[in-house]
């Protein structure tokens, strides 16, 4: 053991760090209780964590700056490990002394498959690349190809992701929780060349020391409500076990969920008429420097869709077109899904956003114009659609000829008064809590957001899931299934776990789209910019009693629905209503996901690929003029991982012979601002006249 000086949120303190050796490991798991059996199994209840660093070995071209992969191939490895049991840290250097920790630890604790260590690591997706060949993978669980939630090691010891546990970085993992050991950052300098034998700074060392101490803080904070058997893999695993509980309390909502089962056909349709929010620049405005612009944002907006709109509540029958004319005249009853086509269609929106997405055609012929993705003007196409959908598209395009192929028909009704008081749970917690500064309440609004979110999140997760494990028997060490369709559906229904039509996450998003649509179309010529909730709009003193009527009505149909909550001062908060969110001094667009704005004398960015520090860095330096198709960010923010699959072997860096296997480098990489050639052509179109 040797002491080390590390930062806490009361100042400078010194720490015990210990050899994998020096640790009583039989005492520590003798003191601690067993949680309760999950999936046959007893855990010890201990905080643990494990974190690596690493070095990246890679080259540039002198010219461009990019990196050079084709005449040498980036590759990384592992330098120094930390690892925390129960508060005490053991650093190591190789990956030989981690296998000897991991055989001590299962030998001294007594650990077997009926009783597990429970090791978290933040963004177990890279770790385990480094890690996986030294590990003997008795089970895992994982979201995608690369991408683990948990993974177990000789069927005692299971890493679990607490990035997913969080939906957070470490460094807000740690504030939200209060950890004492908070993560430190800007403090470490990951471009430096590091091997086993490289003597770490007390900086560096306390930088490893606080980010597997913080981490085991932070899970200690989340046992006091849950033990390591109950605890979700991830963040939407708590919001689905209390909407799970609420829904319970009334059988009509399981028997109504079976009830609702989609068809395999079905299914498919659903999922070809899925669509996210809506994010696009009005090219009208795009590649221009805009003088005083105004943004304005939806309160809440897919929970007052949740909460007031009308949603699938029976079994989608198919129907005539006849019986579609008879029903539709009383169009607050039903539901409809429909696959329609249209004959040379064309947008005629005043605010020039095309809603179609060509992405979710069915068929577009090749005279087919694009705006960013979007679905201009067309020959012919067809898609899947809900009546949302198709009311947005007969006011905002027109046709010379429109037929449908299939429509389907279900009730329509409320959400469960039971899923809906989760809604407004969590929605009063956040209004209460909104603006207060201190760090309890900045905490607790954060996580009431969060899960606010996560109850549409639930409804929109797909049921045809593959099923990813890792096997060690490919290149990747991953290995993919998929069950039929049929199967997966007959288990989502039957399953009382599940509870969610998926159908419901469909009508979420159109719902919110058409209340975005409905603002876009007040605001006509003078919109610049949307994303899902927002408007980015010029002259907003001229739509401003517009908006005041639009929110009028919009008052009235949130205190009908009851969603609505009061802050801490007795004021009343309204779920979707238009509320200003600040405005610009100058802004520029270059389409979906890419704008920069000025705000006295302060430039921010928005692009995709670029953080928000590295844009702030670089449009203060190069103004908003720098801002143009083709212009080169060197230092991004953005991230390239390059893998490298290679076989346990030996490297020698600097002089130093290393054990090493797989890996993965995770590089700073240039950034060119563009676009398609679709969208450049109809800027220059447009700019143009």
């Amino acid at each position: 053991m040797r002491m080390i000086m590390t930062e806490t949120e009361t100042g400078s303190v010194s720490v015990p760090v210990y050899h994998y050796n020096e640790i009583p490991y039989l005492d520590i798991m003798l003191s601690a209780p067993e949680s309760k059996k999950r999936r046959g199994h007893s855990y010890l209840e201990i905080p643990c964590a494990f974190d690596i660093e690493t070095t990246n070995i890679y080259k540039r071209d002198p010219k461009t700056k990019r990196i050079d992969s084709k005449s040498f191939a980036p590759y990384a490895f592992m330098y120094h490990w930390q690892f925390c049991l129960g508060f005490r840290v053991i650093f190591g250097r190789t990956w030989e002394e981690f296998q000897k920790m991991l055989k001590k630890i299962e030998r001294d604790m007594n650990l077997s498959h009926k009783l597990r260590l429970v090791v978290y690591v933040h963004n177990l997706s890279f770790e385990m690349q480094f890690m996986r060949q030294f590990l003997n993978v008795t089970d895992s669980f994982c979201k995608t190809d690369r991408n683990p939630l948990y993974v177990v090691h000789n069927d005692c010891i299971e890493f679990r992701c607490s990035a997913s546990l969080s939906n957070m970085s470490l460094a807000m993992f740690c504030k939200e929780e209060g950890a004492r050991f908070y993560k430190l950052t800007d403090t470490y300098n990951y471009r430096k060349i590091r091997t086993s034998e490289t003597h770490l700074t007390p900086t560096e060392e306390s930088y490893c020391y606080n980010d597997v101490r913080g981490l085991c803080e932070c899970i200690q904070s989340l046992m006091k409500n849950d033990t390591l058997a109950t605890m979700p893999l991830t963040s939407t695993g708590y919001v689905r076990r209390e909407s799970r509980n609420a829904m319970r309390k009334n059988k009509n909502n399981r028997r109504a969920f079976k009830d609702s089962a989609l068809s395999a056909d079905e299914y498919q349709y659903m999922r070809y008429a899925f669509r996210g929010g809506d994010t696009h620049a009005a090219i009208r405005h795009a590649d221009q420097v805009l003088e005083n612009v105004t943004s304005f944002d939806i309160a809440s907006s897919y929970p007052a869709s949740m909460m007031m709109s009308k949603f699938p509540v029976t079994k989608f029958i198919p129907i005539s077109l006849r019986t579609l004319k008879k029903t539709r005249r009383d169009r607050e009853k039903y539901c409809y899904l429909l696959h329609v086509a249209f004959r040379d269609i064309y947008c005629t929106a005043s605010h020039m956003i095309p809603y179609i997405a060509y992405a979710k055609t069915k068929r577009c012929t090749a005279d087919r114009v694009l705006d960013n993705g979007r679905v201009k003007s067309a020959g012919e196409l067809t898609l899947w659609i809900t009546d949302i959908d198709l009311d947005i598209i007969l006011e905002e395009y027109a046709f010379s000829e429109m037929w449908i192929e299939s429509v389907y028909m279900a009730f329509a009704g409320d959400l469960p008064e039971e899923y809906k008081s989760v809604i407004m749970d969590y929605y009063r917690a956040k209004t209460q809590l909104k603006g207060l500064k201190d760090a309890e309440s900045e905490y607790l609004y954060n996580k009431s957001k969060n899960r606010l979110n996560s109850l549409y999140g639930m409804m929109a997760m797909r049921i045809d899931q593959s099923e990813t494990r890792y096997t060690g028997n490919s290149e990747t060490g991953y290995e993919t299934t998929t069950e039929p369709l049929e199967k997966q559906l007959e288990r989502y229904y039957k399953t009382r776990n599940n509870f969610l039509p998926y159908q419901w996450g469909v009508w979420v998003t159109a719902n919110s789209r058409a209340r975005l649509h409905k603002m876009m179309n007040l605001i006509g010529r003078d919109l610049v910019y949307v994303d899902t909730d927002s408007v980015k709009i010029l002259n907003a003193h001229k739509h401003q009693d517009q908006i005041d009527q639009l929110n009028a009505s919009l008052i009235a149909e949130a205190e009908a629905a009851g969603a609505y909550a009061a802050d801490r001062k007795g004021v009343l908060r309204y779920m979707g209503i238009w509320e200003y969110d600040g405005h610009y001094d100058l802004f520029k667009t270059l389409g979906a996901k890419k704008y920069v704005v000025n705000i006295g004398g302060k430039c921010y960015s928005t692009i995709a690929g670029v953080s928000k520090k590295a844009g702030q860095a670089f449009f203060d330096k190069h103004g908003l003029d720098a801002f143009r198709i083709g212009a080169v960010i060197e230092n991004s923010g953005h991230l390239v991982a390059y893998y490298n699959d290679d076989p346990i072997h030996e490297i020698e860096i600097e002089g130093v012979k290393m054990t090493t296997g797989s890996s993965v480098a995770l590089i700073d990489d240039t950034y060119t601002i563009g676009v398609t050639d679709d969208y450049k052509a109809l800027l220059h179109e447009i700019l143009n006249g």
